[in-house]
């Protein structure tokens, strides 16, 4: 599969590096509207800059991942679409259910993959947790509690203050929401969402509680506080812990006591997503089964909750 990345901020390194790990991936180049930004790039990573977008476009790559920022995402989704190329995008991809309907659709009628990039869903270590959830190992679950709080010492006039297309729950809220539905394995009910949104800024930080079929499910995000950035399960008989949740190979658990270590595989926190993403546009298949359309619904049913 040739890749271009889209977009040459720092987590663009980061998905490069990762990239190169994946023998069914060729990073041929990277797309960005700062040319020199793109050559740079190019040349540190052994491929071609691709300045102008309809170079792109009117290419022989297979696909793309964007990540640009995040306001930017809807119209680069669509124009890529549009053009047949399958894509990948960096959460959260869009910004709300509506947009979502539209660019899946669109996606179907020109017979291409759209994925959003939940890197948390597709880690060894979170697909072993979800397996313990299943299997009762803590007993039956009672609680699930995802948390990712940091100061991230944004400007006032960053998009992320944007109530249009920023806020701590629409970004941060991807990872804990979407992290623990795929745990869970089902669609929550929202019970309450407090946040400091207003109709002029964005909200720094959010607190969620969900329904999970019984089982209390709690989100807290903030762009402004540093705290915890945690997943705990509890169960009827102990609980598990597992720090940096959305990069982690690591975790413990705790049963009458007793302390057990998880180790996972970690090659790199963007392998696994970009394994899957690469797997499923070598084998044709246009939806993924893991992050397919109905599960960036549930998240943006719950981080769209309060913006009207």
């Amino acid at each position: 599969m040739k890749l271009v990345i889209f977009g040459c901020g720092n987590i663009a390194n980061r998905i490069a590096k990762s990239a190169l790990m994946v023998k069914e991936i060729d990073l041929v180049g990277f797309a960005s509207k700062n040319i020199d930004k793109a050559k740079e790039y190019a040349e540190k990573y052994g491929c071609r800059e691709y300045g102008d977008y309809d170079h792109f476009l009117n290419s022989d790559v297979d696909a793309v991942y964007i990540a640009t920022y995040n306001p930017s995402h809807y119209e680069l989704i669509k124009m890529c679409l549009q053009h047949h190329k399958n894509v990948i995008c960096e959460k959260p991809m869009l910004f709300s259910l509506k947009e979502n309907e539209e660019m899946f659709a669109l996606a179907e009628e020109n017979n291409v993959l759209l994925m959003e990039a939940l890197k948390s869903v597709f880690l060894p270590l979170n697909i072993r947790i979800r397996q313990m959830i299943k299997d009762e190992v803590l007993g039956k679950t009672k609680e699930i509690y995802a948390s990712f709080m940091r100061n991230g010492s944004h400007s006032e006039s960053h998009w992320i203050n944007d109530p249009k297309c920023g806020g701590a729950l629409s970004d941060l809220g991807s990872y804990t929401i979407g992290t623990m539905n795929f745990l869970m394995d089902c669609e929550p009910e929202l019970n309450s969402l407090e946040s400091d949104r207003t109709a002029e800024k964005a909200e720094s930080s959010a607190y969620a509680d969900l329904d999970y079929h019984g089982v209390l499910g709690k989100s807290s995000v903030s762009n402004r506080k540093d705290g915890d950035c945690t997943l705990i399960v509890t169960g009827e008989k102990g609980y598990l812990r597992a720090d940096n949740f959305w990069k982690s190979g690591d975790a413990y658990y705790e049963i009458d006591g007793e302390r057990h270590e998880i180790h996972e595989e970690l090659i790199s926190d963007f392998y696994y997503e970009l394994k899957h993403f690469a797997d499923l546009v070598d084998q044709g298949k246009k939806m993924s089964d893991v992050m397919d359309k109905r599960a960036s619904d549930l998240i943006l049913k719950i981080t769209q909750a309060d913006i009207k």
